[in-house]
């Protein structure tokens, strides 16, 4: 693996985003993933649209069965206690699930993949790339 997609990454490649689609189209699956907490927000946004969900799940569903979901471990679990002081620390909080998957990515050595590159790139040594 090599990129972590930030939740608002698999949202754009869903709503057909030409540079996003062109993007994960080129990478190979094995090299994708995302995190249990980006299937969680996910999930979320289609409970609050059943109708759009519908249409949406068999797409998700597909994408997801072709990279991998990294589950929050402990290592995870350390790196996001880490940065979320050190946010905290320099008066520079971010949101909580962005803590946390941004410390999944950093804890991996993975390359965070976002449009949200204002909060991710708060924290100290994460690798970014915006694939919008």
């Amino acid at each position: 693996m090599k990129y972590l997609l930030d939740t608002c990454t698999v949202s754009d490649f869903v709503k057909g985003k030409p540079k996003v689609l062109t993007r994960v189209k080129a990478t190979p699956p094995a090299l994708i993933a995302i995190s249990t907490l980006t299937r969680m927000e996910v999930a979320f946004g289609l409970h609050l649209k059943p109708a759009r969900a519908r249409e949406l799940t068999p797409v998700l569903e597909a994408f997801f069965a072709s990279i991998t979901t990294l589950p929050f471990a402990l290592g995870d679990a350390q790196a996001a206690a880490s940065v979320r002081a050190d946010l905290k620390a320099r008066g520079r909080p971010i949101g909580p699930y962005d803590v946390l998957i941004g410390a999944t990515a950093l804890a991996r050595g993975l390359t965070m993949v976002t449009s949200n590159t204002d909060e991710f790139e708060r924290i100290r040594g994460l690798r970014l790339e915006d694939w919008r």
